[in-house]
């Protein structure tokens, strides 16, 4: 793929990215602050504005008539992003598979298997993300490109990019997973048959 065409599929994915996040802030799932020394401060609504002026920006550069120019900021005198998020567990979204989604970043993003039924067996797949894992309680096989894994409490594995793999939950499961990029952007999570 060509560097123009890289660049416009990294601005549609940010632009999936960012509307993701808008409408769960808007919802109230997702809450960011920042810490400005005197404790936890609600800057939702000052994300909000953020995020909509970067989607104006990426929309006008997506568009024919575009006048938004791509430029590398000028990172003098710009403060680092500071923005924090949280997502409460009640309210927090749930995939096709059963997984339970809790924060996500521009580049990573988390989500939780609660007791996966043993016997499980989840179809081969292969994803556009890397995946690392931390099992909680439980245990499950990981089938790899021709490797195995035993996974039990305490664990931690990794599923790169591309790889083919399944799942077979041998006792109920419970784990914490990280994906990069994040999983629930794009379709990139949805269940295979």
């Amino acid at each position: 793929m060509s560097a123009p065409g890289r660049f416009i599929a990294w601005c549609k994915q940010e632009q999936a990215s960012l509307q993701q996040q808008l409408a769960l802030m808007n919802q109230r799932k997702v809450l960011t602050g920042e810490d400005r020394g005197s404790g936890w401060v609600d800057t939702t609504a000052d994300t909000i504005k953020r995020t909509k002026a970067r989607l104006a920006d990426l929309e006008s550069l997506l568009s024919e008539a575009g006048t938004t120019s791509a430029s590398k900021p000028d990172s003098d005198g710009v403060p680092p992003d500071s923005t924090i998020k949280k997502v409460e567990s009640g309210s927090s979204p749930r995939g096709e598979m059963g997984q339970k989604y809790l924060v996500a970043g521009k580049r990573v993003s988390m989500r939780l298997w609660v007791q996966e039924p043993g016997g499980k067996l989840k179809s081969p797949t292969v994803r556009e993300y890397e995946t690392v894992g931390y099992v909680i309680s439980g245990g499950a096989r990981l089938e790899l490109e021709g490797q195995t894994l035993q996974l039990k409490a305490g664990d931690s594995w990794l599923v790169p990019a591309g790889a083919e793999h399944h799942y077979t939950i041998l006792e109920s499961f419970t784990a914490v997973e990280a994906t990069a990029p994040p999983a629930e952007v794009h379709g990139r999570d949805t269940a295979t048959s």
